[in-house]
């Protein structure tokens, strides 16, 4: 289990780290309480206190999340991006299936793994991720550094992470209220069976299909109460919502 001197040489390095019980952050606000002050640091492993350990991804690297309980793999992401992904900076589970978080330079511009096959998933600044040596909660074994430098990404790869080009299409016809209600409740069972590290991107999904398919705003409250079901904050949900509807032209 991680001690202080595992947080705060992480901290040394630039990391900013947050302690977590398991992958959840014990602090009251997330990743927003991340830092590298040593002080604060000190004060969350107190003595010798024992947490995981988390760290914000930084704004210049992305994380590319495998997650084989998902589904996710390595040769589903190549498959996707047709082409052989790069070595770079890696994490490894502790689950011991194969999981990891691929650390590449970040290209710039907003990114979205809403492309991206089922149980993989993008982490930016605003997410954090579990760092070694903490211990998987599942198995108890260790999360693994794969020390390398992190390198750019496969530009078909950046192509594939970025929002997809809005295109101008004729509007689809409305749809009769009883069939209109059976979709809603299709979206809302969809984003509430999401698995965690994929709760954001099928809530993104739902939303958009609402919007394209001109759902009243009752569809979206019932979303919003199906994904903080699943395990999002009342506050992400709606985060997610508004920005599905700001990518469809909507506020």
């Amino acid at each position: 289990m991680p001690t202080r001197d595992d947080a705060l040489a992480l901290a040394r390095n630039g990391w900013a780290v947050l302690p977590l019980r398991g992958k959840i952050p014990t602090t009251a606000h997330g990743v927003k309480d991340a830092t590298t002050d040593p002080a604060q640091i000190a004060a969350w492993w107190p003595g010798n206190a024992r947490h995981n350990v988390g760290a914000r991804v930084p704004s210049t690297l992305v994380v590319i999340d495998i997650d084989p309980q998902n589904g996710g793999s390595i040769q589903a992401i190549e498959e996707a991006a047709g082409v052989a992904l790069p070595e770079t900076l890696t994490v490894h589970s502790g689950r011991g299936t194969g999981g990891r978080h691929l650390y590449y330079l970040h290209p710039g511009g907003q990114l979205t793994s809403t492309r991206l096959p089922a149980g993989i998933d993008v982490k930016t600044s605003r997410g954090y991720c579990v760092m070694p040596p903490s211990l998987h909660p599942a198995t108890g074994a260790p999360y693994l550094w794969e020390g390398r430098h992190p390198v750019a990404l496969p530009a078909s790869l950046a192509v594939l992470i970025r929002p997809a080009e809005r295109q101008r299409t004729t509007p689809a016809p409305a749809k009769r209220p009883a069939t209109m209600a059976r979709r809603a409740l299709y979206l809302a069972q969809h984003v509430q069976n999401a698995q965690d590290g994929n709760r954001n991107a099928c809530l993104f999904w739902a939303a958009c299909q609402a919007i394209r398919d001109g759902h009243p705003d009752d569809t979206f409250d019932l979303l919003e109460g199906a994904a903080v079901a699943a395990g999002l904050s009342d506050a992400e949900a709606q985060r997610t919502i508004a920005s599905a509807r700001r990518q469809n032209g909507r506020t």
